[in-house]
């Protein structure tokens, strides 16, 4: 044993204790607004942060225009969270390619990616149509708000015509972002939230909305006349959408249906304190915010949001927002462009860290953070920490390959290390260097990494307030499983990074927590784009002496290409790579440097071929030689890269308290551009223990939209309570990943007039390409091995596939649930009928059940989750109602139930279409189409055909420019 270790003590809190720290976590998650925007709530108002994209070409309209709307929005954010919230301050970050105006203040740490709304470049599926990047789950916020240039400067002056005021087309936008609600409109040609559905009340055919105090008209777009019924399961025709009219509604709700119509003031609430039924909601519509939030309102859900809850309406008379302009104006230090945030290493140094070699290997990772991760201009210090702590390296700024070396160079040794564990004094240390020569600590960085419980005061529970007061973010690694438990809450409280190391020869997590640093302390959004190819981690062994890998160079990338391998302690490993062109490169080459200290092997490829490259390693000792492999590279000049943001729903996961799981997202795409049908795969590992779990795509839960690029699924299969880490792949699959160039609506965008009709789809093949990434890791709690402690998952597509009026009877499908929400085979369905919508979904099991001897063709087996099921279905014979609601749930072996679906209704009779007389014009001076959309605009009668005029010459325009009325 090495003199100077000291056995690590650790230290048992009570109950008590534990409990008064996640009191004190939760507390500071809501005051400090823990949530993935960085929107900032105080005294009822909200402050946001407005980013303009580099690319945006300059024009001082944007400015003022921008202004105008969320003066408007703030207003009608009072209005319709009922005086709970409005819009108090306003920052518009100007980028560094415009021309400074002098009264634009100078700006700090702002990215444009830190912004809660975005001016930026159309989505290639949304046009200029206001979008909020929204992938999670009801009550989740969304990631950032969407405008173009367009729209904001209104080019085609029409933006009122679509739209309505800008002003609630924000509130409406900021509903997804703050509050995690979703749309409650219909989406043309889709089957899950078709525009339409068949109502228990009168039998007539009802729009997909909120409220069903809407009145207008189902309009055939193509035909420009009016809908007709058809006998198929669309029950009208695809072309068909429901035209809202302006002049004669009496509806006040939903914001997040129409908010163009003047009267929509509300959000839909379930059940209204008031009584008043015009802001009813309607949980019969098949549409977003009903499949995702249970057939709850959005009301429902905002008031539960902390912002709302437990607080009290204000009279705010001053409800215009603060502006500030703020120019993105680059921080130079010697020569040198400052494009890192202000960063502190902080590294245990216990006697537990000779471990295992534990201190080689930290020392191996902070090398690779300072040499190859953090960005020229960073600021960085190192604090090491035991039974005290010391500043290794005060702060300094990174202007040349020297200072690296230097930072580097003084990296603990073998000697260093020794005593116990205060990780509170580290952190006191670290806040207290970022402060120094009169700096605020307000935003740097700091990244803890511990291997051990505290056992020395102040304990960070102690002093949690204080830290996060200092607003400093924290990313932390915990380094074994008997790491700290309080680095979790740590990183979440304060936004920062979570990763989880279990030592295991086949875990990456080292290489993984230091490569995802990047994109959060970067300040030059055009340098850190360090896209992660590969990583892999090989042992070699006497038994396997060699290992290859073939690693795909895309197109898209191939600047400054690193090729970087993490050799054990001990080892020599031989390595040698190949390129395209059969070009080999080894220890002799220009490209190659070794580390001989930390046994580091680095090649650098200022410029790479497109294709196959090859690395071939060599065991050269008698020892098992472990190697970490991890292959990077920066885009091509002028080429977006092909990309992937991963990320969890939660750091933490109880199975005794939490039955909704936890969700892993991965976010793949080119621009705002989604890349479709790639396979994505997390590996979930600990010790001894690892699982595979494959994210789709398919809008099934949790997948909240299909085919947006944004592949989920849920984290199951723990054996354990313990912590866990997390690695993304990513991989084209030949002939089927592709790229949507443009195309059909996507839902999570405004409601438009014209419905959002759009371009014809468009994809392109995706050349083959692979990525690797890393999502937080996941401390798991509550499991119990002998318990069936998850629900199955609840059928959200129940759908009507076809109905034969002839032989009576109805086919239904639905995507099958699993026996652990969307893993596994349930044991049985139970599918029932009824004659309206509120008795099958208020009295389940006195519904007429559907029995085996009511099947004409399909089984009511459950199949393995994700497969599809269809089963056709005699109608009731002795019913007096041509009117019919179907619902189902499933059950497993433990008994436990699923929740009701998503209810599908039918009639065999003749349906009632509501449709208005139009207003009488000429012949000839306008189609009927356009004299719905006059009428809809709350056009009087007398003054029809002069409006009537001015739309069809800005529809002709419109079609004209871009081939899309919106």
């Amino acid at each position: 044993m090495t003199q100077g270790y000291s056995r690590p003590t650790y230290d048992h809190r009570d109950m008590r204790e534990q409990g008064r720290i996640r009191w004190a976590v939760l507390m500071l998650m809501l005051c400090t607004g823990a949530d993935v925007v960085a929107v900032t709530y105080e005294d009822n108002g909200y402050d946001l942060l407005v980013a303009i994209n580099r690319n945006v070409t300059q024009e001082p309209r944007i400015i003022t225009e921008l202004q105008s709307m969320f003066t408007s929005a703030s207003d009608y954010l009072y209005t319709t969270t009922r005086k709970y919230t409005y819009i108090r301050r306003v920052t518009i970050l100007v980028p560094d390619t415009w021309t400074r105006d002098p009264a634009w203040e100078l700006g700090g740490e702002m990215t444009f990616t830190d912004a809660d709304v975005r001016v930026d470049s159309p989505h290639p599926e949304k046009g200029n149509t206001p979008y909020t990047f929204q992938p999670g789950q009801c009550g989740v916020p969304g990631r950032y708000i969407l405008l173009t240039s367009d729209f904001v400067l209104d080019k085609d002056n029409d933006r009122d015509i679509n739209y309505g005021d800008a002003g609630r087309v924000l509130v409406h936008e900021f509903a997804h972002l703050r509050f995690g609600v979703f749309d409650e409109y219909g989406i043309r040609q889709s089957s899950q939230h078709p525009v339409y559905y068949v109502d228990d009340t009168d039998l007539s055919l009802r729009p997909t909305a909120c409220s069903t105090d809407i009145k207008g008209d189902f309009i055939n777009a193509v035909k420009d006349s009016a809908c007709e019924p058809i006998d198929s399961k669309e029950v009208v025709n695809k072309d068909c959408y429901f035209l809202p009219s302006a002049y004669d509604n009496k509806a006040t709700s939903s914001v997040m249906y129409a908010q163009f119509l003047k009267e929509v003031v509300h959000f839909c609430e379930s059940n209204p304190d008031s009584g008043r039924m015009d802001l009813k909601h309607n949980p019969n519509a098949p549409n977003r915010q009903n499949k995702m939030c249970k057939e709850r309102g959005t009301w429902d859900i905002i008031k539960e949001h902390p912002d709302i809850q437990g607080r009290n309406p204000a009279d705010i008379e001053d409800r215009i927002p603060q502006f500030k302009v703020v120019y993105r104006q680059r921080q130079t230090v010697r020569n040198t462009t400052i494009c890192g945030r202000r960063i502190v290493l902080v590294l245990d140094r216990s006697g537990s860290m000779q471990l295992n070699f534990r201190y080689f290997k930290l020392s191996q990772m902070a090398d690779q953070i300072i040499r190859d991760i953090l960005p020229v201009g960073t600021e960085v210090g190192i604090v090491l920490f035991s039974e005290t702590a010391t500043v290794l390296a005060n702060m300094r700024v990174i202007a040349s390959p020297a200072d690296r070396e230097e930072l580097v160079l003084k990296l603990p040794n073998l000697s260093d290390y020794g005593g116990k564990t205060a990780i509170g004094l580290g952190l006191t240390k670290a806040i207290k260097l970022l402060k120094e020569n009169g700096k605020s600590a307000e935003n740097g960085r700091i990244f803890l990494i511990s291997d051990g419980e505290e056992n020395i005061s102040p304990k960070v529970n102690t002093i949690f307030s204080e830290i996060v007061s200092s607003k400093v973010v924290i990313h932390t690694l915990a380094y074994s499983d008997a790491a700290a438990k309080v680095l979790q809450p740590l990183s979440t409280t304060t936004g920062g990074q979570y990763s989880f190391f279990d030592e295991s020869s086949t875990s990456t997590a080292l290489a993984g927590a230091a490569e995802r640093l990047l994109k959060d302390v970067s300040l030059c959004e055009e340098d850190d784009d360090d896209i992660e190819i590969d990583r892999r981690a090989i042992e070699l062994t006497s038994t396997q002496t060699t290992f290859s890998r073939e690693v795909l160079i895309d197109s898209t990338v191939g600047n400054n290409t690193r090729f970087i391998f993490t050799l054990s302690h001990g080892a020599g490993t031989e390595i040698s790579i190949e390129d395209p062109d059969e070009a080999v490169y080894n220890s002799d080459s220009s490209e190659y440097n070794k580390d001989e200290a930390l046994n580091i092997r680095r090649f650098l490829f200022p410029s790479t071929k497109t294709g196959t490259w090859k690395y071939t390693l060599k065991r050269i000792s008698n020892l098992i030689e472990n190697i970490t492999a991890v292959v990077t590279s920066h885009p091509r000049v002028g080429s977006p890269p092909f990309e992937v943001e991963t990320w969890t729903s939660s750091k933490t996961f109880n199975f005794s308290g939490d039955g909704n799981g936890v969700v892993v997202y991965t976010y793949v795409h080119q621009g705002y551009a989604p890349i479709i049908n790639a396979y994505v795969e997390v590996e979930v590992s600990r010790p001894h223990e690892t699982l595979n779990i494959t994210l789709k795509d398919k809008g099934i839960l949790p997948d909240n939209t299909a085919d947006d690029g944004v592949y989920s699924n849920y984290l199951l299969g723990f054996k354990s309570n313990s912590r866990y880490s997390m690695k993304v792949t990513v991989e084209s699959v030949e002939g089927q990943t592709v790229i949507i160039k443009s195309g059909t609506a996507l839902s999570g965008r405004t409601l438009s007039v014209y419905q959002n009709t759009t371009q014809p789809v468009r994809y392109e093949r995706v050349e083959a390409f692979s990525r690797t990434a890393s999502p937080d890791a996941i401390d798991i709690s509550g499991y119990d091995e002998t318990v069936d402690q998850l629900d199955p998952g609840r059928v959200t597509d129940l759908d009507i596939a076809i109905h034969n009026k002839l032989s009576q009877t109805v086919t239904l499908s639905w995507t099958a649930p699993g026996d652990d929400l969307n893993v596994g085979k349930v044991s049985k369905y139970e599918l029932r009928v009824a004659v309206t919508f509120g008795s099958l979904r208020e009295n389940f099991t006195q519904a007429s059940k559907v029995k085996d001897e009511d099947l004409v063709t399909g089984s009511m087996d459950p199949l393995p989750a994700g497969s599809q099921q269809m089963v056709t279905i005699r109608l009731p014979s002795n019913w007096s109602s041509d009117f019919y609601v179907y619902g189902l749930k499933a059950s497993d072996e433990a008994s436990r139930q699923s929740e009701l679906s998503n209810l599908r209704s039918i009639t065999l009779r003749s349906l009632t279409i509501p449709q208005r007389k139009p207003a009488p014009v000429s012949p000839g001076s306008a189609t009927n189409f356009l004299i719905w959309v006059g009428v809809g605009l709350g056009v009087a009668v007398a003054v029809a055909v002069a409006l009537v005029v001015v739309v069809v010459c800005i529809y002709k325009r419109k079609m004209k420019t871009k081939g899309n009325p919106i």
